[in-house]
């Protein structure tokens, strides 16, 4: 690792919120600086979902000029990581064909069937290590083709996954990186390239998907139209690890055999960095998932984080009822344990307009008579999801036959001491948490490491370790949690009572 001082853009834009951020790398330390952070929120016109692309891309063209009006007019690289599944659409003139829909969106609603029908469950996770899931760019594709949308995509030339959009934007490069793609649910999980026999049976015309790079990977320069209005030079722009999930990953401080991870944002990602991937039939059965990392496959499995928690959030700001993520935690360290419990995953969890409402339609469905107040149910929010990573570790330890001692929990989560000291009182396993930045900090380090300012991915793990206070929670109460177990396991194991997504 080299010494000298070297400044990184990163862009990290996900399901909730986004944010620009400096890196600089000097003596063997990462120091990071929040330059712009705005709300990233969905748009409904008519009955259909949409991100507001175009509004992140002027966030994007401010942030640059930022960086170039506070002196960092030369920066390293220029690299940008997103949320997984959504995609955007490019023209014959090189120009996007609308707004990318929302992967929350109702569009791909009881669309499992339909890819059942093209391709067997048991074949799909072979190839691609994903199970038939609603939330991927497989549902996504094979739901518009049931709709008047199916035109206008045949006129289409190319499919960007959103990384790989903003990156073309920023560059004028069409590639689409690894880790992006491998979200998508549309490459093969050992020959890392596009699934032709996926693609054949889902009707995706190969046309639409471009070269696959590898993550850490400079692809080209910033446009110089974008240089020029900016101030910024023709900087690097680097193919990061472009799905949130991997980058996060990619800032995980330890990986030994011992040791599980947890990314703990909008959603929680629970399992292990290992070399192969597992596509076994028990592995299928409990749900998991392999996703690409930087040079790994991340076992893992998919499940809601912290989105109720942050619905809830904007749901009391937006009602007059001011406060902030710290005051909901200490409300919820004032009330009662285990009064409630709640199936973070349920359906009828999953997209919300009112999760107040939401969560209290869950608890009645599932026979809690009682009242909740706020604290009450911020509480449930923050406890179900322990117990879910409890149950999700436990399926781990079995599949991999690892003996796990530790949950490295990484991400916006790891700010929240309350959800941390739960996640290892539920568990029974030290939990290490940071750094919260790590999505954008494993962004910045796949930058160095493009750059060759970094050598090994191991290299990046080190200067996490150096460059960040992690703090170290161990388990207080697990005899009261191992206690209450059982009725989590009776609320999760409930899903007719559930209803479907709305």
């Amino acid at each position: 690792m080299r010494k000298s001082k070297h400044v990184y853009l990163g862009f990290d834009l996900g399901a909730s919120s986004g944010r620009a951020v400096l890196g600089t790398i000097e003596n063997r330390r990462l120091r990071i600086e929040e330059i712009s952070r705005f709300s990233n929120t969905p748009c409904r016109l008519g009955d259909r979902l949409y991100w507001n692309v175009l509004s992140l891309w002027g966030r994007l063209v401010d942030a640059m000029r930022l960086c170039a009006q506070q002196g960092h007019k030369t920066p390293s690289g220029i690299g940008v990581d997103t949320w997984g599944v959504d995609f955007g659409l490019i023209g014959p003139d090189d120009a996007l064909l609308g707004n990318p829909l929302c992967y929350r969106d109702a569009i791909t609603i009881d669309i499992e069937p339909v890819i059942r029908a093209a391709i067997s469950e048991e074949e799909l996770y072979r190839l691609t290590g994903w199970p038939v899931v609603r939330v991927s760019t497989l549902s996504e594709w094979a739901a518009l083709g049931r709709t008047p949308s199916l035109a206008a995509m045949q006129s289409a030339q190319t499919l960007l996954p959103m990384p790989d959009l903003f990156r073309f934007l920023l560059s004028g490069h069409k590639a689409v990186e690894l880790t992006s793609a491998g979200s998508g649910q549309l490459c093969d999980v050992r020959k890392r390239d596009w699934c032709a026999k996926l693609l054949a049976a889902i009707d995706l015309p190969r046309r639409l998907l471009p070269e696959l790079v590898k993550p850490a990977t400079v692809v080209g320069r910033l446009c110089a139209e974008l240089a020029a209005e900016t101030g910024l030079n023709r900087a690097p722009v680097v193919a990061v690890a472009g799905h949130d999930t991997a980058s996060a990953a990619a800032a995980v401080p330890f990986v030994d055999s011992d040791c599980a991870m947890i990314g703990c944002g909008t959603w929680s990602v629970v399992g292990a960095i290992q070399e192969e991937p597992d596509t076994s039939r028990e592995a299928l059965a409990a749900g998991f998932v392999n996703e690409f990392g930087l040079n790994s496959i991340l076992f893992v499995k998919n499940i809601v984080g912290l989105y109720l928690f942050e619905s809830l959030h904007r749901a009391l700001n937006r009602d007059s009822r001011k406060t902030s993520y710290a005051a909901m935690v200490r409300s919820a360290v004032g009330a009662k344990p285990f009064r409630n419990y709640l199936d973070i995953n349920s359906p009828l969890l999953f997209a919300t307009d009112d999760a107040e409402a939401s969560v209290r339609s869950f608890l009645r469905s599932t026979g809690r008579k009682g009242t909740a107040d706020m604290a009450d149910i911020i509480r449930a929010v923050l406890e179900a999801l322990a117990w879910s990573y409890r149950a999700t570790l436990a399926q781990l330890a079995t599949l991999t036959g690892r003996k796990l001692r530790r949950i490295c929990l990484v991400g916006g989560g790891s700010r929240n001491r309350l959800l941390c000291q739960m996640a290892a009182d539920a568990t029974g396993l030290e939990v290490i948490a940071g750094p919260a930045e790590a999505t954008v900090v494993g962004n910045l380090a796949s930058q160095a490491l493009a750059t060759r300012q970094l050598q090994t991915v191991t290299d990046i793990r080190e200067l996490v370790r150096e460059s960040f206070d992690l703090k170290t929670y161990r388990p207080r109460a697990t005899g009261l949690w191992d206690k209450h177990f059982h009725r989590y396991q009776e609320i999760a194991v409930k899903p007719a009572q559930q209803g479907k997504s709305h």
